[in-house]
């Protein structure tokens, strides 16, 4: 896929339903960038309504492959590992914010093709938190097969979340340097967030500790105007 179309559903995969002068903002004529919206509109990729342009499930299926900070096929596992840490009844929580709606979840990320699991969650946790962990701190929890459809029935993500609790002690607090998108919050702070992914509500609001769970989730929150 073309740098281009791949930085267009990523742009409609953050915020969906633009115009065409906010989604193609930094391209003209010479980057043939009519050719290449048409291109992903030919390919079902993306959808024009009236004068908006909105992503459709196979676009989020097909972008959903990239890493959207730099939009690159980096040979990441079909599964993520998500963080539980806790101390001094607080919870670190990652936030996901869009233009219209921020969603919340457990700190998480993708190991990579060839990486065993102890360095990834060591990589993981210090690209998150800032500060490197013992794989002793590191405690299997459970394994979350997470379903994401939207009301119609079409699936826009199928994962498996891992989930690993984590064990640190104040002076690893301080000394951390949380991700913007990373931070503390308090039980009575996380029943709160209207836009929970699932795992938050299982893990920490019900304690549910079950070490495999499989279940559905029905959400249409990256194809809402």
């Amino acid at each position: 896929m073309h740098e281009i179309q791949k930085i267009l559903l990523k742009r409609l995969l953050l915020q969906n339903r633009q115009k065409y002068s906010t989604l193609t903002m930094g391209y003209d004529f010479d980057d043939n960038v009519v050719f290449h919206l048409k291109q992903l509109i030919n390919k079902g990729l993306v959808k024009k309504d009236n004068d908006m342009y909105l992503i459709t499930v196979d676009g989020i299926r097909i972008i959903s492959d990239f890493d959207l900070p730099t939009v690159e096929n980096t040979g990441y596992k079909t599964f993520f590992i998500g963080f539980l840490c806790e101390i001094e009844n607080e919870f670190l929580i990652k936030e996901h914010p869009t233009e219209t709606t921020n969603f919340y979840n457990l700190p998480s990320g993708k190991p990579r093709f060839g990486e065993s699991i102890e360095n990834a969650l060591t990589r993981t946790f210090e690209a998150n938190t800032g500060i490197v962990l013992a794989e002793g701190d590191f405690k299997f929890q459970s394994l979350h097969l997470k379903t994401i459809k939207t009301s119609q029935g079409d699936v826009l993500f199928d994962d498996a979340f891992t989930i690993y609790s984590v064990t640190i002690n104040k002076t690893q607090k301080e000394k951390m340097q949380l991700h913007k998108q990373i931070s503390w919050k308090s039980n009575k702070e996380i029943k709160k967030l209207s836009q929970r992914w699932p795992e938050i509500d299982i893990c920490i609001l019900k304690k549910d500790i079950s070490p495999y769970l499989s279940y559905a989730v029905i959400s249409d929150y990256i194809l809402l105007e």
